[in-house]
């Protein structure tokens, strides 16, 4: 049925990977141990309109163009009707408990921004998680296209979308306090540790990606929308407060956007990255 359901999908020219998302719909539906999922088990006929019905439903939610099904009747060459079909989508919905969409990366990092930006400052400047969001949903768009990234999880991609898109946001923005709070409600949530070495990799690819498809860095970008190093005044003060507070112990004022190992308490007496 696989095969059958690729050269249906090659006929019509959608994506391949609606291949895979209908053959997903059709293993947790016989997974479900329901009365017309366990009919399907010994029931050629019942199987065949089960896959063909997975594979509607994933045309229906993921391509451009939704599949009539009368189309699909007809290239059943009649052995199911549009009746048939729609019975057993609603079948296949409720053995689902209607969970046919599948958490994306940006949907991750809608998540993230909303939980990590709620106790902080930033949360009174719609521009900062505006420009956060867009930095990474354009990333996730990337990610879509990178071989590479196939086999991370969406809410990693997202995490490492976020942590790219900080780096265009200066301390002004988002101070490194709040970088550490914003970041640690996201651990916190997810379990996801953002110095942990897999995301390493999937934040450079992103990075190339970002850069060679716009042009520019996430700085300048950000700079542009007046949330990067380009409010001087501001710029001086806090550098010169966070001078300040190190020169009492000769430590530098350097600090990771993006490090959450600093113990908080300590970030005014000394700023590092592990």
């Amino acid at each position: 049925m696989a095969e059958w359901c690729a050269q249906v999908i090659d006929f019509v020219k959608f994506s391949r990977e609606t291949v895979g998302i209908g053959m997903s719909y059709l293993d947790r539906f016989m997974a479900s141990g329901v009365r017309r999922s366990r009919t399907a088990m010994t029931d050629r006929k019942e199987y065949q309109l089960a896959a063909m019905t997975a594979l509607y439903m994933a045309i229906k939610l993921n391509e451009p163009l939704e599949m009539e099904t009368k189309l699909l009747s007809d290239l059943s060459r009649g052995c199911y009707t549009t009746a048939e079909i729609a019975t057993m989508e609603i079948d296949i919905l409720e053995a689902l408990d209607w969970r046919v969409a599948g958490p994306t990366p940006l949907e991750f990092v809608q998540h993230f921004l909303a939980v990590g930006l709620h106790d902080t400052e930033a949360a009174n400047h719609p521009a900062v998680e505006a420009t956060l969001l867009d930095f990474s949903r354009f990333q996730t768009e990337l990610a879509i296209g990178m071989p590479a990234l196939l086999s991370a999880t969406p809410s990693r991609i997202a995490l490492a979308a976020i942590l790219n898109s900080m780096e265009g946001i200066d301390d002004v923005a988002l101070n490194p306090f709040e970088r550490i709070t914003f970041l640690r409600s996201i651990e916190a949530t997810s379990g996801l540790d953002p110095n942990a070495r897999g995301l390493r990799p999937v934040r450079s690819l992103l990075m190339d990606g970002f850069v060679k498809n716009a042009g520019i860095s996430f700085q300048q970008v950000a700079a542009q929308l007046g949330l990067g190093a380009q409010r001087e005044e501001a710029t001086r003060a806090a550098q010169a407060s966070r001078a300040a507070s190190s020169s009492s112990d000769g430590s530098g004022p350097e600090v990771s956007p993006v490090c959450v190992s600093v113990n908080v308490s300590a970030i005014s007496k000394k700023q590092r990255c592990v």
